[in-house]
């Protein structure tokens, strides 16, 4: 009887185990993750730590380093310089910061109570009760494919932008009084039947004909300024809205494109 029971229980068994066996590291490290929150909570330290140890060999996450810490960290003194190498990788690994506060400050404490420990005589009175340490974070899993939070956006472009649209401006109002100057004279010198060359009068045609010329070059150079600082604003916005975007340098001029 008990032979047929061990065969029935090894047929129930071992495609279970094998199954186990089968699956990929990450749900592994997952299940062994949630066995040892569950045992770290029931206070069987030894198994939650060999859990995590576990899950973090297949799937080595800064949330397991962390658990594996804190684990160790309530198991008792004698496990103190586990905790501190546990909590100093945790704070070394967590790029969010999440954890990565209460890590140092608990090695800062564990290492000083460590030498404490080691300083005190055979036979002393009972040291003061310390204060009590702070009230440690609530530790849970993320999301496996949790993202982090975006960067904090740079408005270089916007700033640059602005920067450019101030001599844009100057250089289309400066253009604006040269191209008036020079009609006026243009205007003035309209009542002369003829102007002879080296005359005051073909000096002063000369002249509103050079002031043409730069009121020209100014209107091209402000158009220029004008449409880089727009270029540069509408990247900033963009950019703030998280939209795609992209900018393309084509023959013909600067290609922006994407979700505004």
């Amino acid at each position: 009887m008990r032979f047929h029971v061990l065969v029935a229980l090894m047929i129930v068994v071992l495609p279970a185990l094998g199954r186990a066996q089968d699956a990929p590291p990450e749900d592994r490290a997952g299940t062994l993750f949630e066995r040892g929150v569950e045992r770290l909570r029931e206070g069987d330290h030894e198994a939650a730590a060999a859990a995590f140890r576990e899950s973090y060999r297949l799937a080595p996450r800064v949330t397991t380093m962390c658990n594996l810490a804190l684990t160790y960290d309530r198991w008792g003194p004698e496990h103190r310089a586990q905790a501190a190498r546990a909590y100093r990788t945790c704070a070394r690994d967590d790029d969010t910061g999440r954890f990565r506060t209460f890590a140092e400050q608990r090695v800062a404490e564990i290492e000083r109570e460590i030498v404490l420990s080691e300083s005190e005589p055979t036979e002393h009175e009972p040291p003061p009760p310390e204060p009590a340490p702070p009230s440690e974070p609530e530790i849970t899993p993320p999301p496996p494919s949790d993202p982090l939070p975006p960067p904090e956006p740079d408005h270089t472009s916007l700033y640059v932008g602005l920067g450019l649209a101030a001599p844009a401006a100057g250089a289309a109002i400066t253009a604006i009084v040269l191209a008036l100057d020079a009609q006026s004279t243009v205007d003035d010198l309209r009542d002369e039947p003829f102007i002879v060359r080296g005359s005051p009068e073909h000096d002063r045609l000369e002249q509103a004909r050079t002031t043409a010329t730069v009121a020209t070059a100014l209107y091209v150079t402000a158009g220029v300024l004008a449409a880089g600082a727009a270029t540069l604003v509408i990247i900033d916005l963009a950019a703030s809205d998280t939209s795609e975007t992209h900018v393309a340098i084509r023959p013909n001029g600067i290609a922006i494109e994407g979700r505004f």
